[in-house]
């Protein structure tokens, strides 16, 4: 099927990487493309079925650096599906930067095929080190929340420009409209990459600007960097640069934004000969793996030397440990299990946003109980638990915790906690475990009429129970919407 779905095989392989990935989209898109496809274009967008329409979305928070969080939408199995075709369908419409003077890396096709964003951004702080010896002067800056504060209205209207197709255009307008009920600011949904895609491309309003005359501009999303021989040049660049975004009601970052000699600026992050030579095992993972969450573990040890292995471990036995420093012992020590877990419950007090690292963390780990124990109390007794933390805590235990003593009670604290959400709830819901009475857990969901993320994550839940007591069971919550009917015709299907 994905040989001869692209859309769905750009689906899937991006799957893995998004904020919040539930198995109850990718098992249902990955089923049911078809059947979405026809909802989309025969439905949703036919105008002669006003009944029909994208559905608002749940709102989620990731987590990001010191406890801040990135406020986004999850996406329905319909609406994640209907983006991910839109954009591969008209891929040939975001093309390469037509300047070497003006150069974005990040997102993009090539081939058909998404371009590595991990290799991108590698060239990216490349390009950065060579300007930083050919210009005197930098300017670098990033707007603040970016994709947060992103028009309605802006957006459609380059869409329309770009690609060219009124009824794609048309069908995009009406998309962020219905999924965001009406919203008009925030409106563009994060961690996917054809929404990451949007975000960069859109911003090439600045990098094609006549007003802006500097020699080079190097992008990253909306991480800029400027370079020039004069000073004045950037100023006067800088100055244009914020009335061109105040136009699209955007705004800089201010704690991000430096300008001056390139001499006195630390353009290049500036590290110790050690830190070094991790961040570059680091990064050739990126480029291995695509993405650092999914990399093998094999390709890690074999460039790690004893000496850098000592430096980590004297990372991780600093109490002051800062939050990049843990991401690069969580990313690379993977031989020291016992050392690292007994910082662990440090590590995710601290720096919630490392939930993913300690996800990759695990699958290194030959024993899983003192981890799984480890969780248990975390979730149990932590104070300021996010809702990342709890959904991918949950992860973490269907993939690598099972058949672990404290799983059955990790799966009923993660349910039960007070910080708990429909997406961190959804997600122990779509486990198919048919011990510790998950069926009658799922059932109460199935059997009252509901049409969200419970629902649903039960009933694809539910796939691994006898096949007639769980369709009999679907078939009363598939009267409730179609979007219950989609997800009971495809989990009714499955053998």
């Amino acid at each position: 099927m994905t040989a001869q779905n692209p859309t769905l095989a750009y689906y899937l392989n991006d799957h893995p990487h998004t904020l919040f990935p539930l198995n109850t989209n990718r098992l249902v898109i990955e089923h049911a493309s078809q059947d979405i496809s026809d909802i989309v274009y025969q439905k949703i967008l036919n105008k002669s079925q006003p009944e029909y329409s994208f559905l608002q979305q749940q709102s989620c928070h990731a987590s990001k650096s010191g406890f801040h969080l990135r406020r986004t939408i999850k996406l329905d199995p319909i609406a994640e599906w209907y983006i991910y075709d839109l954009i591969y369908r008209n891929r040939l419409a975001f093309r390469k930067d037509f300047s070497p003077s003006r150069k974005t890396f990040g997102y993009r096709f090539e081939q058909g095929q998404p371009i590595s964003s991990g290799d991108s951004y590698t060239a990216f702080r490349t390009a950065i080190a060579t300007a930083r010896r050919h210009f005197s002067y930098v300017l670098k800056f990033d707007v603040a929340t970016y994709f947060n504060s992103i028009y309605h209205h802006d957006l459609t209207a380059w869409f329309m420009r770009t690609i060219n197709v009124p009824s794609d255009a048309e069908g995009f307008g009406q998309y962020l409209r219905e999924i965001n009920g009406g919203r008009s600011i925030d409106c563009l949904p994060q961690g996917v990459h054809p929404c990451k895609l949007i975000g960069s491309e859109f911003l090439k309003f600045i990098d094609n600007s006549i007003n802006v005359r500097s020699e080079l501009l190097l992008r990253f999303m909306d991480d800029f960097y400027l370079f020039s021989d004069s000073e004045e040049r950037l100023t006067s660049d800088f100055i244009s640069i914020q009335r061109i975004l105040g136009d699209k009601g955007l705004a800089l970052n201010p704690e991000k934004t430096a300008l001056g000699a390139v001499a006195e600026l630390d353009v290049a992050q500036t590290v110790d000969a050690f830190k070094r030579g991790l961040l570059r095992v680091r990064r050739n993972m990126i480029s291995v793996s695509g993405h650092r969450y999914e990399v093998d573990r094999e390709e890690i040890h074999a460039d790690l030397q004893p000496n850098q292995v000592d430096y980590l471990l004297a990372l991780l036995k600093d109490p002051n440990i800062n939050e990049a420093d843990a991401d690069l012992v969580l990313s690379l020590l993977h031989d020291h299990g016992q050392d690292v877990l007994q910082r662990m419950t440090a590590l995710l007090e601290r720096f919630p946003s490392l939930i993913r690292s300690v996800y990759n963390y695990a699958r290194s780990l030959s024993d899983k109980s003192e981890l799984s124990s480890l969780l248990l109390v975390f979730v149990k007794t932590g104070r300021n638990i996010t809702e990342d933390q709890l959904f991918w805590i949950a992860k973490l235990a269907e993939d690598h915790l099972s058949n672990t003593p404290a799983y059955r009670n990790l799966l009923d604290e993660l349910y039960s906690h007070p910080n708990g959400t429909p997406l961190s709830k959804a997600k122990v819901l779509e486990i198919p475990e048919q011990r510790f009475g998950f069926d009658s857990l799922r059932e109460e969901q199935l059997r009252v009429g509901k049409s969200d993320w419970l629902a649903w994550s039960a009933a694809v839940g539910s796939r691994a129970e006898p096949a007639a007591r769980r369709n009999y069971i679907l078939a009363y919550f598939a009267k409730g919407s179609y979007m219950n009917h989609l997800i009971s015709e495809c989990v009714s299907s499955l053998p």
